[in-house]
């Protein structure tokens, strides 16, 4: 199926489905930052804690990936790196962050949306997105749709709307494997031609 242009998404789905949105530094000074600062602010738990804050849940190296470019650093050195993952580490350890299988997130706060790559910013491979959003997405195309989509078809609709290949980076085994869990915990039902949510949303 070939990848839809990104400017139809909104208006093929349903609130569930957004655009990926960077988080928006424009108040911060980049050549003012002292990476190992404790104080004055912002410190680098500060900017850690921002970007998770608009585009969790976020993959560790995603994170990385962002945080250089807020801090004009584009390619993070290892050392670098570990000083944001310390920072994060601290952020999960006061409880501000949660993280689990190197995404992280917010403590608490469900995944009610899934998010499309603008053109031009990142577009996440499919280890990068969490499994939690790709279930979103899953859920939410399934009710565009309700008894329209098989399990095939459902996994075509979700690699279009993260803009991925169907032959690269093993997203349909992926999503699939997504499909299966939510087929297991009772939130789809129709299996396997005829998905629709169970709660009928």
């Amino acid at each position: 199926m070939p990848t839809r242009k990104k400017s139809d998404t909104a208006r093929e789905h349903g609130d569930w489905a957004v655009p990926y949105q960077p988080a928006d530094f424009t108040d911060f000074d980049p050549m003012a930052f002292n990476w190992t600062a404790k104080a004055p602010q912002p410190t680098l738990a500060d900017v850690v804690h921002r970007l998770v804050e608009a585009e969790g849940p976020i993959h560790r190296q995603v994170l990385h990936l962002h945080a250089g470019e807020v801090l004009y650093e584009p390619r993070l050195s290892a050392g670098r790196k570990r000083l944001v993952d310390s920072a994060a580490a601290s952020l999960v350890e006061d409880g501000r962050l949660v993280e689990a299988r190197d995404f992280f997130d917010l403590p608490d706060r469900p995944c009610l949306k899934a998010r499309w790559p603008l053109p031009g910013l990142t577009r996440r491979p499919v280890e990068h997105v969490a499994p939690a959003e790709r279930e979103r997405a899953l859920l939410g195309l399934v009710a565009d749709r309700p008894r329209g989509l098989g399990a095939e078809q459902a996994v075509a609709e979700a690699v279009a709307f993260f803009g991925w290949s169907s032959r690269a980076g093993g997203a349909p085994g992926r999503l699939m494997s997504d499909l299966y869990r939510l087929r297991d915990s009772g939130e789809l039902v129709g299996w396997p031609d005829k998905l629709e949510s169970a709660d009928g949303g």
